[in-house]
């Protein structure tokens, strides 16, 4: 490994999921002499290599353009909340969008380490098949997901949570079905739907945990596989009786994902859990009957690993605050959505604990003090604060910038935020909002010749606005519904969500 390739750009940005095309996307067209570099052969991470085809959050900017241009090929299905991606024709879609924008990639490369001097990256230390090579660049965006560059730049990072001993939200693995009858799968689920939300709150049980527990009684499941799961169709199949499905089901707790070892574990448990999912899924999930397992994902579902500190901590209690910045640069008004660490009797934790209400969130006082399977290790007191489905909050862009290096911004789930904010804020459109606001940062440093903390945040607020974020705006659309419903504050799957007089909610699946 002794052949070096140099290169030397305005811009490096590391890790080619969502967040970091976003951002090499933006740099690239903002005029920046860019670089993309990824250790997989595509684009679009757990989008497209891990079968994560349901995009949430709010699309705007470059994610809806993306998912715009894919809808033109037959390859995504705009909807008013979650429009789904066609995994293949969005992986070239990145490519495409990339090379139109005029920014260069690399595939098959690994990070090693980074040159710092002066509180600057000087170089990052790449290995290709070409062999070592140092990429040297003006600006620096992390949009690894797992904050490589910022750790070995020696940037703070927070891993896990205090609550939870340290451990990461549970992971999950994504596969890919065919022959599945869809048109039969929703009529059953829907069925089940109406008859489960006659029901009262507490005995209402998800579909697929209802025919889990079946499966258990009847000795064909060890344990529940999966507390909850999404089906996507595969958009470009014209045939709802016969057609591919992705799945994001199975579970795998006790998570430590900065761990290679530990990472092979869940793979692997992982893989068997697949397995016992699809045979499963044939029994007891009308519809399925005759499915068989096209793929496993490429990417393991891994939720969180390292968080760099920034110049500002973004937390779940500005998430439960709908709380707005002078430099929000993104929008967020989706749930909480924590992956439960250690407990397969929920999918994700959707509520915070605070000693007093917080406004404009729905607040309750604790029902989880003798609740072990929620909160295992100590009972959580005060008030259980859930985000207003009626409001959203913003990420400020302070919170996109290394708190020590001074050419350094994070994107994607590895910005600077507390456990339950990137619980939340890790979702697809967030995080290619994100990566659009760093590489608009960057190009403002490179041009006014500024560090990443001197970054004017009301000025890339304002590139933004101007790139279709739309930012200073009442949200529309689905969002609008919620928020304009009549009805109470309720709670639905642990979130909050308006309960029409109807007995509808503003939740839709």
């Amino acid at each position: 490994m002794n052949i070096n390739s140099d290169y030397n750009v305005d811009v490096l940005v590391c890790g080619g999921g969502v967040a970091g095309c976003s951002a090499a996307i933006t740099a690239a067209r903002q005029g920046m002499r860019t670089l993309l570099i990824e250790k997989r052969e595509s684009f679009g991470g757990l989008v497209t290599n891990g079968y994560i085809t349901g995009i949430a959050g709010h699309v705007d900017g470059v994610c809806k353009e993306w998912v715009e241009r894919l809808v033109k090929e037959n390859g995504a299905i705009m909807k008013p909340h979650l429009p789904a991606v066609e995994p293949e024709r969005a992986k070239v879609m990145f490519e495409r969008m990339l090379i139109q924008s005029g920014a260069r990639f690399l595939y098959g490369t690994h990070i090693a380490e980074c040159i710092v001097e002066d509180n600057r990256i000087a170089g990052v230390v790449a290995y290709n098949v070409n062999g070592k090579m140092v990429i040297r660049a003006k600006m620096v965006i992390d949009a690894t997901g797992d904050a490589i560059v910022a750790s070995a730049a020696g940037v703070p990072c927070d891993v896990g949570d205090i609550e939870f001993m340290g451990m990461n939200e549970s992971t999950s693995m994504g596969f890919r079905l065919s022959y599945v009858n869809y048109e039969k799968f929703l009529q059953v689920r829907g069925e089940y739907e109406k008859a489960n939300l006659s029901k009262p709150p507490e005995q209402r049980v998800n579909y697929f945990v209802a025919k889990q527990h079946e499966a258990i009684a009847a000795g064909d499941l060890p344990c529940i596989v999966s507390p909850g799961n999404l089906v996507y169709p595969v958009v470009g199949s014209k045939d709802q009786t016969c057609m591919d499905v992705c799945l994001d089901a199975t579970h795998t707790y006790d998570c430590r994902n900065t761990s290679a070892e530990d990472l092979t574990r869940q793979i692997v448990d992982q893989h068997n859990k697949v397995l016992m999912f699809v045979d499963f899924l044939r029994k007891y999930a009308p519809g399925f009957e005759n499915c068989t397992l096209a793929h496993f994902a490429e990417q393991n579902g891994t939720r969180e690993t390292r968080r760099m500190v920034g110049k500002y901590v973004f937390t779940a209690r500005d998430i439960c605050a709908a709380k707005k910045f002078e430099d929000g640069i993104a929008i967020y008004p989706e749930p909480l959505d924590s992956h439960h660490p250690t407990s397969d009797r929920t999918t994700a934790m959707r509520h915070i604990h605070a000693p007093e209400p917080i406004e404009p969130a729905f607040c309750r006082p604790s029902q989880d003090d003798g609740n072990w399977h929620m909160h295992p290790f100590a009972p959580m007191e005060g008030y259980e604060v859930r985000p207003n489905p009626r409001d959203f909050s913003e990420i400020p862009l302070r919170a996109l910038v290394a708190e020590n290096i001074d050419n350094l911004f994070g994107v994607g789930r590895n910005f600077s935020a507390d456990w339950h904010a990137i619980g939340g804020a890790r979702v697809i459109a967030t995080c290619m909002t994100t990566g659009q606001a760093a590489a608009n940062a960057a190009a403002w440093c490179v041009k006014h010749q500024e560090n990443a903390w001197n970054a004017d945040g009301k000025a890339v607020r304002e590139m933004q606005k101007q790139q279709d974020v739309p930012l200073d705006q009442p949200l529309e659309g689905y969002w609008a519904a919620a928020r304009d419903a009549e009805g109470e504050l309720d709670i639905l799957h642990d979130m909050a969500v308006v309960r029409k007089p109807s007995g509808e909610t503003s939740f839709q699946n």
